[in-house]
């Protein structure tokens, strides 16, 4: 609870407490990454249970199933999304589009093992979930040019400055264009227009992408669960689409 005299800013918009400046990363990623470079080596701890489409980075077996279905049918397409939570969007995708392989890249290891859980419920088989920060994963786990599109969709604006290291920049754009065949997609999506704006120039510079000039996506984009709540609080959210070059 607030203190005496403090000012409870937790149901604020985000855009209304985005007070302090974007710094650049790093030359070494080190310990930038989400939970640190010692995660990549990590095996599934045993209080969470196997899944046969849970990737873990430390364990080579548990991308045995994702490997053979990129590459039993090289011309099924691939959609990637950094940070699924718990895959209401991607399981949204898998609905209207089976044809596609969909990996979700997720920070926090339960919510990995429940968005497939969930996929199971409804029969979505062709959704896997790997754990850990994407700058490291995607370019460990997916071929280059492999992925059709992906999305970055409401990424966690890290508001305090010590933390301002873990905001999307040039190595979340050069990860995503390893994965990106030519001419894929890119959607992102915010709440904060100040950092969509960032992340898309950060993205342009590199020369990795290029704006859409197109009008957008045919067909129904599903809603993420942070994206259901700003439509219950009527907060406006913003969209940007890039094309790999």
């Amino acid at each position: 609870m607030p203190g005496p005299g403090s000012r409870d800013r937790r149901n604020e918009p985000y855009a209304d407490r985005f007070l302090k400046p974007f710094r650049e990363y790093e030359d070494d990623l080190g310990e930038d990454l989400i939970g640190g470079r010692a995660r990549l080596n990590l095996s599934r701890p045993s209080r969470i249970p196997a899944h046969p489409r849970l990737v873990i980075p430390g364990d080579p077996a548990s991308r045995e199933a994702f490997d053979r279905a990129i590459q039993e049918d090289p011309a099924s397409p691939l959609g990637v999304e950094v940070g699924s939570g718990m895959g209401r969007f991607l399981r949204g995708v898998a609905q209207a589009r089976p044809d596609l392989v969909l990996l979700g890249c997720e920070t926090r290891l339960g919510f990995c093992l429940k968005g497939l859980q969930k996929a199971d419920r409804l029969g979505i088989k062709r959704l896997f979930m790997v754990w850990g920060d994407a700058r490291a994963t995607l370019p460990l786990l997916v071929p280059a040019g492999r992925a059709s599109q992906a999305w970055l969709l409401y990424p966690d604006p890290w508001w305090k400055r010590r933390h301002a290291h873990r905001r999307h920049g040039a190595r979340m754009a050069a990860a995503l264009a390893h994965v990106l065949g030519p001419d894929g997609t890119l959607t992102l999506k915010s709440d904060v227009p100040l950092y969509l704006q960032a992340m898309a120039r950060s993205f342009l510079e590199t020369g990795l992408f290029r704006r859409d000039p197109g009008p957008g996506p045919d067909g129904f984009l599903p809603p993420t669960d942070r994206e259901l709540r700003l439509r219950h609080d009527q907060i406006s959210s913003f969209t940007f689409r890039l094309l790999r070059t």
